[in-house]
């Protein structure tokens, strides 16, 4: 019992949860830090242990620890836990409890209900290693000095005769600022309006552009018949020119030239209408392709039911072909972490691999078995 608590101890410090087949399941639960009122005192953080009985089913945690210590396989690390566990109930069932060193105590009551009480230092933890509780003493109080509100002064009053004086000097002021104005607008020089010749500055909008435009091409529609009339006759005496104000809103849209298309011929026609047929069909037949096409699966896990867990390879193939003459054609050899187990039967749905496993244990060569599930 003292080898069987020491194992639970070193896999709590790793693990949340410990289960021990037959006897029930030890769990860690993490506490944080209290302080107390009455006694100032603050408490760190632990991590206390508590056990419920009816986590009985085998994980494989504590027999793998078995298996390391002894370096023997999963069958007979069971059998040594079993033994164990049939002594300690044993001796519960005597005495009504049994001291599990660092890890508490089990009691069995009248009632035939298992109580766990954890151990008083607690369980201990690497992470909260050095923690103690301490004491603080609260500071005394004293009370703050009293401060008098500030008393507001009153107001002092000026003499009327002081009053009487400022007003007369701001009026004095407010008449000289309304005398500059008036003589700066009546002696200012003055403004003429002068002609501005637009076409010797440059200028930044697009107003210049449209009038250079529009005053060219009006120039050149006039100019353009008097050519014309003055080649044919001599003596027709010169046009006058007509003068054209630089005004943006003169300027008239221009009439756009349009030209009809002839419809395509009735060859041109059926040819892009085939040309069309054959490329609705060949989009047709790619749709048809990707639908037909097979899925392929994403998930490649297998679970295996395993019945035996060695240490050589030769032990396991022995184990698979006895299996195979007995009618197990599927059992096979599953290597990892330098382990060989034996896989009695191996399924794609962890759901069936399990309920296989409790059909095989109630077979008393299959009673250890478990899921092992492969990546």
């Amino acid at each position: 019992m003292i080898e069987l608590a020491r194992h639970i101890e070193v896999l709590l410090l790793e693990n949340d949860c410990v289960i021990v087949p037959g006897l029930g399941g030890f769990i860690a639960h993490y506490c944080s830090s209290k302080y107390n009122k009455e006694t100032h005192e603050f408490c760190p953080p632990v991590r206390s242990i508590g056990f419920n009985p009816k986590l009985v089913m085998n994980d494989g945690l504590l027999v793998q620890s078995y298996m390391q210590a002894y370096n023997t396989d999963f069958p007979d690390a069971t059998r040594k836990i079993k033994v164990v566990v049939e002594a300690l109930k044993e001796k519960l069932y005597q005495e009504g409890h049994v001291c599990l060193n660092q890890v508490g105590t089990l009691y069995y009551n009248i009632n035939g209900v298992y109580e766990f009480e954890p151990a008083e230092n607690g369980f201990f933890t690497p992470s909260l290693y050095g923690l103690a509780a301490f004491t603080v003493q609260k500071l005394p109080f004293k009370p703050t000095m009293a401060i008098e509100p500030l008393r507001q002064k009153p107001a002092m009053r000026l003499p009327r005769h002081k009053q009487a004086y400022s007003y007369q000097r701001w009026a004095r002021n407010a008449v000289a600022v309304a005398a500059t104005i008036l003589l700066f607008f009546l002696f200012s020089v003055p403004v003429k309006n002068t002609y501005v010749d637009e076409a010797n500055y440059a200028s930044l909008g697009s107003s210049g552009l449209f009038d250079a435009i529009r005053n060219q091409s009006a120039a050149s529609c006039i100019l353009s018949p008097v050519s014309q009339a003055a080649g044919g006759k001599e003596e027709q005496p010169q046009a006058q020119k007509k003068q054209v104000k630089n005004n943006v809103n003169t300027l008239k849209p221009v009439a756009v030239k349009t030209e009809k298309v002839e419809a395509l011929s009735k060859a041109g026609q059926t040819a892009r209408q085939a040309k069309k047929e054959a490329n609705v069909s060949k989009v047709s037949s790619q749709k048809e392709t990707v639908k037909t096409s097979p899925a392929v699966p994403k998930n490649g896990k297998a679970s295996h039911v395993i019945v035996a867990s060695l240490t050589n390879s030769a032990d396991a193939e022995s184990v698979v072909e006895s299996l195979k003459k007995k009618g197990y054609t599927e059992a096979q050899t599953v290597v990892s972490q330098g382990r060989y187990r034996v896989s009695l039967y191996h399924y794609t749905d962890k759901a069936e691999a399990y309920k296989k496993v409790q059909e095989l244990k109630k077979q008393e060569d299959f009673a250890s078995a478990w899921v092992f599930t492969s990546k």
